[in-house]
């Protein structure tokens, strides 16, 4: 028995309802309250808050409980609730999946690309004004004269920059894959013990749980399929090596190879088509279309920035997965045999997350929550702009 259920009532759920549940219904009303859906509705922003709020709230095991003894106002964060669109940015970043792939650069990505630039989207020079071809070629900087190009040709400090913010991008990366490979062994040795003990049923349970939350993660089942593609290809490509003594290692290389030639070029494939997408997009005036033809506009806009970003993290991302498959099979600390039962594991975890679907419900829903997703992070970064 609760106190009160206006959160419940609020999410469309009841008092019993499960973690999942609850994620599932503040994603849906999440979607149906936005804003960006109702801009001629003066409440829309109020009734979006509200969804925020009771999510904030059933989504904390420690915050609900206080809720359901004692009510609202008993049951406030301790730093106050977040604003609405930028928990809604967050809360589906795709950070369920941290302990499997570490830092997902999705949307992080598209904010580094746009903090270099003004609200126009011209490339600012090292101050954080955006270029002039009538500015000098010499700005005063730490009390010196540096030479930097009104032709978009980078200086010496930014290249610099540059080549220590890719330093600094290769040490985080091998310190992702050294924190990855430690979780992925203990969860291989999880499943291990609970084969050996008899509780499979128990930690198959739980497995299948997990994979219904990760679901609703933003492009959920676009890294669950990837991650099962990966963990398959690694196990298979281990265990067949130990059967032919290690000759096939010289056809699993050159197919490795040529799987990462074929990827870039899909990339580059992808960013030409939505290139030349753009261009034609820029042709049109979005004043001269009614409200249809403008969400239509949008979405396409959208769909195309997504498709981009999202090739561009995967292939990195599947650089990352493969090698901390091989720092768990190639691991010398263990015997042979351990090895092998640690590739019969992937093979279990790939299974379970290739036969992850959606309804098609749940895949229309994540096409526009994604995109909802991409709407907000772009707002967010022009308001950063605005506030420098």
């Amino acid at each position: 028995m609760v106190k009160e259920t206006e959160y419940y009532d609020i999410l469309g759920i009841a008092p019993t309802a499960t973690a999942t549940e609850i994620k599932k219904a503040y994603r849906k009303k999440a979607m149906q309250t936005h804003p960006d859906k109702h801009p001629d509705d003066p409440d829309a922003q109020r009734k979006f808050q509200a969804v925020g709020e009771a999510y904030q709230v059933l989504s904390d095991p420690g915050l609900r409980s206080k809720y359901d003894q004692f009510g609202k106002d008993d049951a406030v964060p301790q730093a106050g609730f977040e604003d609405a669109t930028e928990y809604f940015t967050m809360i589906f970043g795709g950070d369920g999946f941290k302990d499997w792939i570490g830092e997902f650069s999705l949307f992080k990505e598209l904010s580094k690309a746009t903090e270099g630039m003004d609200d126009e989207g011209n490339p600012l020079n090292p101050t954080g004004s955006s270029n002039d071809p009538n500015q000098n070629d010499m700005i005063q900087h730490n009390g010196s004269k540096q030479q930097t190009s009104v032709k978009g040709k980078l200086s010496r400090e930014q290249r610099e920059k540059l080549m220590e913010a890719e330093k600094a991008r290769r040490e985080d990366m091998l310190k992702q894959i050294n924190e990855l490979s430690i979780k992925l062994t203990d969860r291989v040795t999880s499943y291990l013990i609970a084969v050996k003990n008899g509780h499979l049923n128990e930690f198959d349970s739980k497995f299948n749980q997990e994979i219904e939350d990760l679901k609703l993660e933003s492009f959920g089942m676009e890294l669950l399929h990837l991650l099962s593609k990966v963990y398959k290809t690694k196990a298979n490509d281990y265990l067949i090596a130990k059967k032919t003594l290690g000759f096939s290692k010289i056809f699993t290389g050159t197919r490795e190879n040529a799987k990462t030639v074929k990827s870039a070029y899909n990339l580059l494939s992808t960013g030409l088509e939505a290139q030349k997408s753009m261009e034609e997009m820029q042709k049109v005036n979005p004043e001269d279309l009614d409200d249809a033809e403008r969400v239509k506009f949008e979405s396409m806009m959208a769909g195309k920035a997504l498709g981009v970003m999202w090739a561009m993290s995967k292939f990195e991302l599947e650089r990352k997965l493969k090698e901390v498959c091989s720092k768990l099979l190639n691991d010398k600390s263990v015997s042979s045999k351990e090895r092998k039962e640690r590739a019969k594991a992937l093979l279990y975890f790939a299974d379970k997350f290739a036969k992850a679907r959606r309804t098609p419900e749940e895949a229309e829903e994540a096409r526009v929550f994604e995109e909802l997703i991409l709407g907000e992070q772009e707002k967010n970064q022009k308001r950063y702009s605005t506030r420098r």
